[in-house]
């Protein structure tokens, strides 16, 4: 058994380590594929955030029982974090999908709009030279009639480099929070991490 006060110290930290080495597992079992980048996302099964918490309450609770207030304290902050992480971090993940899926879109239009421009740059008529004389020719203004009986229209402007949120936006993190499964497997690593140090 483990002193009091390095247990308080390893029980969180082991139980992080062990819930961070089991998301590879669950992604392939899921997908059939390992992903060994699954090993720094904090997002997926199970809670490493979670399991961290609850060994450190469940630590708390065993060494000091259930009256003394430091075990109130560590079940509230397991509280507090297991909730933030179904709630406002999942709602975060939610949006980032969103705005990935957003921007994706708008570079689309960006680069439909420009091959389209260019297009219809290179399908101008011929004689196009002819009346661009014509409408130089005349002083008041007014735009030359074409050859084909057409008003010729002038060309809009073109950017040369997109918006900057279309070409230096980076692409959001969108694991970020947990399901309640999540959060439920990520309190389970963290009881049996807490347990097996105390034997």
């Amino acid at each position: 058994m483990l002193h009091i006060v390095s247990s308080l110290w390893a029980a969180p930290l082991l139980a992080m380590v062990v819930a961070q080495a089991l998301k590879p597992i669950f992604v392939m079992i899921q997908l059939r594929s390992w992903d060994w980048s699954q090993v720094k996302n904090s997002g997926g099964m199970p809670s490493s955030h979670t399991a961290a918490v609850v060994a450190l309450a469940v630590q708390l609770w065993l060494h000091l029982g259930g009256s003394d207030p430091v075990v109130a304290i560590g079940l509230f902050l397991a509280a507090v974090v297991m909730y933030d992480a179904a709630g406002v971090r999942w709602q975060t993940g939610r949006q980032a999908a969103v705005l990935n899926r957003l921007l994706h879109d708008l570079r689309g239009q960006h680069l439909l709009m420009e091959s389209s421009e260019q297009a219809a740059a290179s399908e101008r008529p011929q004689g196009r030279a002819a009346s661009d004389r014509s409408r130089a020719s005349q002083r008041d203004g007014r735009s030359a009639i074409s050859s084909e009986g057409k008003a010729s229209s002038v060309a809009p402007i073109r950017v040369a480099k997109g918006p900057w949120w279309l070409v230096d936006w980076p692409v959001l993190n969108e694991q970020v929070g947990h399901k309640p499964s999540e959060i439920a497997g990520g309190a389970m690593v963290g009881i049996l991490v807490a347990l097996a140090l105390n034997h």
